[in-house]
């Protein structure tokens, strides 16, 4: 136990001095498991990332744990017919990298009754590049926003079959915008941040019996003041500011046990998240520019909720394999789509195993995010059309592939 504590409590300073990122808006998963899950995790989420999925699942470790690994994710995103009155059309695509997104956590049982853990992770990210020579340049060439969080957390067992849990997550977030002005050369590069937010993740776990269970997880809202520079053709201009909160989320999932040996674990969860704290982006600039305090962009999100089923089938005590299906609904509607924002509904499917060797488990998943059909804009984006004083027309697919692994050492 002085070891795992000793170890427990140097990790604990590396992870407060970390910071790395990326991913896509919402989360693909936190750590491999959840990720082959389809993110249907919260009445059987591991130890490990229980912190996010739901706190209370701390309580489920047996022994001292750290983990660490990443999900690298890379989008595909296609615009056909892209044009506007007395411009003829064009087809693009997105020109961004892989994003490498990590995550780290580290799990401590104290007694019988109390676990604490704390986890690395990015909830919320996004990042997509478009080449600079493509008309949708103008509106946006990049864009980035994440939040990146340490969560130390808290579980206890009151019961044999009740859990709760709490954890403060304790974060930064960024966000960023370049575009080149319509009929003009002049390039704008904007790069905000805040530099400290906290939010709090609380849940409970209710084992009925034996084969089944039950998860709550409520994600709180997180309020961000964005501050940075603003640059014209390389040039420092204006210094910009802009509120923009993190959305809360709950999340409920049932999870059911199969088979003689209860080695088949079966969980379907949804997840509401409110988008729709959000109506617009309003910037402000300190001095004005081209006689311009703010710009404000209508953003008017929906509200959603996603579904997602997960499968995990315990081979041996070696091989687990796992298997899932999120139906993620887009908050964006045509009215607000844009460069900055080009989300869809996804369709995502995902596959993984855990490969467990002595005191370590590596686990492994794939996932594919698809957008069923193809998205039509046809001059109705109040975000769109103002960068170029005209309504314009679109056409927009895309895809979204995952891979990542997650590595954990048990004392």
């Amino acid at each position: 136990m002085k070891r795992a504590l000793s170890t427990f409590t140097a990790l604990l300073t590396l992870l407060a001095a970390s910071s790395a990122w990326a991913g896509m808006v919402d989360t693909y998963g936190i750590g491999a498991r959840a990720a082959a899950m389809g993110g249907a995790v919260s009445a059987s989420a591991s130890p490990a990332f229980a912190p996010y999925y739901n706190p209370a699942a701390l309580t489920k470790a047996k022994r001292a744990s750290i983990t660490a690994g990443s999900l690298v994710t890379q989008p595909e995103v296609s615009i056909d017919n892209y044009s506007m009155k007395e411009e003829p059309s064009t087809d693009f695509t997105d020109d961004t990298d892989p994003l490498v997104v990590p995550h780290i956590s580290a799990v401590l049982p104290m007694g019988d009754r109390f676990t604490a853990g704390v986890a690395v992770y990015v909830p919320w990210g996004m990042k997509i590049d478009w080449k600079k020579n493509t008309l949708g340049a103008h509106n946006s060439y990049h864009s980035e926003y994440l939040r990146e969080v340490i969560t130390p957390t808290l579980a206890w067992k009151a019961t044999d079959k009740l859990s709760i849990g709490g954890g403060i997550s304790f974060g930064q977030s960024e966000t960023g915008a370049s575009f080149i002005r319509y009929k003009s050369n002049t390039t704008f590069e904007g790069k905000l941040k805040d530099d400290f937010n906290t939010s709090f993740n609380v849940g409970a776990l209710y084992q009925a019996t034996d084969r089944l269970s039950m998860g709550l997880t409520y994600r709180s809202r997180t309020s961000a003041d964005f501050e940075g520079d603003l640059k014209i053709n390389g040039v420092k201009t204006t210094t910009v500011k802009m509120s923009y909160d993190h959305p809360e989320q709950i999340q409920t999932g049932v999870a059911y046990r199969l088979g003689e040996t209860k080695n088949i674990l079966v969980e379907a969860d949804a997840t509401w998240t409110n988008w729709s704290i959000n109506k617009s982006q309003l910037e402000t600039f300190s001095p004005a520019i081209h006689n311009q305090n703010s710009k404000e962009t209508p953003r008017n999100w929906d509200d959603t909720v996603k579904y997602s089923l997960g499968v995990e089938w315990v081979l041996s005590p070696t091989v687990t394999l796992r298997g899932g299906y999120l139906w993620d609904p887009t908050p964006v509607p045509d009215e607000s789509l844009d460069f900055i924002w080009p989300d869809g509904d996804k369709h995502i499917l995902s596959i993984g195993t855990g490969l467990t060797f002595g005191q370590f488990t590596v686990d492994i998943a794939a996932s594919y995010a698809n957008i069923p059909g193809r998205r039509v804009i046809k001059g109705e984006s109040g975000a769109l059309n103002p960068s170029y004083g005209k309504k314009v027309s679109l056409v927009a697919d895309g895809k979204v592939y995952n891979i990542g692994i997650t590595t954990t050492y048990h004392f």
